[in-house]
């Protein structure tokens, strides 16, 4: 039997454990659910955006081949959006005083500015690909937990409210891409994304937070094998969207036998399913292709072979049946869960990222409006009454 003393003493043992956890149930930063969505389509549709830098935007709609995206792209640094020294305020556009500056970031991957994007597509909806990757900032995620960027947060989402459609906010996008620094520290990793997330939401209800995942067979080369996406995520409140990526043919895999393209498109789709999630294709190109030459060549070691060697011609046809047949396909095979898709529609070899030596890999051309025959095709595609696109036209 316990003494008077023993059972006291194990009272103030439960109520101090009681009182931490408490305390420790205060301080836990939480959310509540993003209900409804802001950006979903009309139902029984889903939204074609275009992307991913300012001139594959220009020569889309600027070839008045196609009807206005229904949604554009573009991507920021997320540790420089209050720098003014530092590519034009991260790429966002928008000085300090939260005026719109005339001018472009360039890191190699195409000119990007999110105002005059904004401004430019105010009837669209507006992608954000928001980098968190330690290459810009060592020990970034850390501080994004701790507060040190706040300010940036806040800033984010005075921005974002100004848009006068809803906006998808993918932060730490392609989350398992080895690419991507200081993300395998799944923890720091789940808590930027929360602050940032919920810091977002505070300044503007017009935002969907997206959860983007690489789907890359290269990656899992890169790795030395596959592993599971749970690790990352950060949590039902401060997820709106799951996003992946889509680059290859379904059942390309990497080099030596990964995981293939659809395997791994599989996965997020199933993710988001158990968690009621719809689900965007937040990246897509043929990669390898080149449209306009009607080639295919090798993306990399990791994939199928040197960079650029092996390179082919194609029928447009034989280009549509590889890769863009297959992959409508898979999209209209998963129709009530994919909800909005972006295409990147670019001259890949026109940027100093994706051109010669290939360091990041072969990509080609995959602008539809450099070959008449795939153009043709693709509004064929996207003329389906469950595509959605913009309401309103350029502004002019």
């Amino acid at each position: 039997m316990k003494t008077p003393a023993l059972r006291l003493s194990a009272l103030l043992l439960s109520a101090l454990l009681l009182s931490a956890l408490l305390f420790q149930a205060a301080c836990t930063v939480t959310a509540e659910p993003n209900v409804p969505l802001k950006a979903m389509p009309e139902p029984g549709k889903r939204w074609l955006l275009v992307g991913q830098d300012w001139d594959a935007l220009t020569g889309y709609s600027g070839s008045n081949c196609c009807p206005m995206p229904g949604g554009v792209t573009t991507y920021l640094n997320f540790y420089a959006l209050r720098d003014a020294n530092n590519q034009v305020f991260g790429g966002l556009g928008w000085d300090n005083e939260e005026q719109g500056v005339q001018a472009f970031a360039d890191w190699g991957g195409g000119q990007t500015n999110a105002y005059i994007t904004s401004q430019q597509y105010p009837g669209s909806l507006l992608s954000l690909g928001l980098s968190l990757d330690e290459g810009n900032l060592a020990d970034g995620l850390a501080q994004i937990d701790r507060g040190d960027f706040d300010a940036e947060i806040d800033k984010l989402g005075r921005f974002i409210a100004q848009h006068p459609s809803p906006v998808l906010l993918r932060i730490g996008y392609e989350f398992d891409g080895s690419w991507n620094l200081g993300y395998a520290n799944q923890e720091r990793y789940k808590a930027a994304f929360r602050r940032i997330a919920i810091g977002v939401r505070a300044q503007a209800d017009n935002v969907d937070i997206v959860w983007q995942g690489s789907s890359s067979p290269a990656d899992e080369v890169i790795d030395g094998g596959f592993q599971a996406v749970d690790g990352w995520y950060p949590g039902n409140d401060v997820v709106d969207w799951v996003g992946l990526s889509w680059f290859l043919p379904p059942e390309q895999q990497g080099f030596g036998g990964s995981s293939s393209q659809r395997a791994l498109a599989d996965e997020l789709l199933t993710f988001a399913a158990a968690r009621n999630k719809p689900v965007m294709i937040a990246e897509s190109a043929p990669q390898g292709f080149d449209l306009r030459e009607l080639t295919r060549a090798n993306i990399g070691p990791v994939i199928d072979g040197p960079a650029a060697k092996a390179n082919h011609t194609l029928s447009a046809e034989q280009i549509w049946q590889l890769w863009y047949q297959p992959f409508f396909d898979y999209i209209a095979e998963h129709q009530a869960q994919i909800r909005a898709v972006a295409y990147i529609n670019v001259r890949w070899d026109d940027q100093g990222l994706w051109a010669p030596p290939y360091a990041s890999g072969y990509w080609g051309d995959s602008r539809v409006e450099a070959q008449p025959e795939i153009l043709k095709r693709w509004l064929a595609e996207i003329d389906q009454p469950n595509w959605q696109h913009a309401q309103v036209s350029l502004a002019q």
